[in-house]
């Protein structure tokens, strides 16, 4: 008797097949330099920490201003603005805060103004440069809420240190 009402149900049931489109989505990390808003993908950050002292380091180039010591370990500290405004001598950010970035080889950190926001953003919305390099700083850009905000390449900070400090 079950059987029967169910293959009744399923004679006058049509199948529906409902597909769900699946938009591959990263998260994003919307942060400020000097004003100027700038992403990177928040699987290349690691950490990002405030008021840590920076120790100089003498006779490095200007966009490095130092070394900051997060628990027990050097994080070689860049300043990007001077590398972004083509001013060696432009000053870091206001605030003490350094985004530590996911590194096998190296320990870098930005020196960043402030922290906007994460967020999920549908992959289609980048932009890649077609020709960058690991040495380019800009990969493309990514689109949110109606801004083309820039999207840093974090390989090209450890490239250029290399480049000009050697291959310590």
């Amino acid at each position: 008797m079950n059987e029967e009402i169910v293959e009744e149900i399923e004679s006058k049931n049509e199948i529906k097949t409902v597909t769900i489109d699946d938009k591959s989505l990263t998260t994003w990390l919307i942060f400020l330099i000097a004003e100027k808003k700038y992403a990177v993908r928040s699987s290349d950050v690691v950490e990002i920490i405030s008021d840590l002292s920076v120790y100089h380091i003498p006779f490095m180039p200007k966009y490095i201003e130092g070394i900051l010591n997060r628990r027990g370990e050097p994080f070689t500290v860049v300043n990007p603005n001077s590398i972004f405004d083509d001013d060696p001598n432009a000053p870091p950010p206001d605030k003490s805060l350094f985004m530590i970035f996911k590194r096998d080889d190296d320990q870098l950190s930005l020196h960043i103004s402030d922290i906007l926001l994460f967020t999920k953003i549908e992959d289609s919305e980048l932009k890649l440069i077609p020709d960058a390099t690991e040495e380019s700083f800009f990969l493309g850009t990514v689109a949110y809420e109606g801004e083309e905000i820039p999207v840093l390449n974090p390989n090209a900070f450890e490239v250029l240190i290399r480049k000009d400090c050697g291959n310590v």
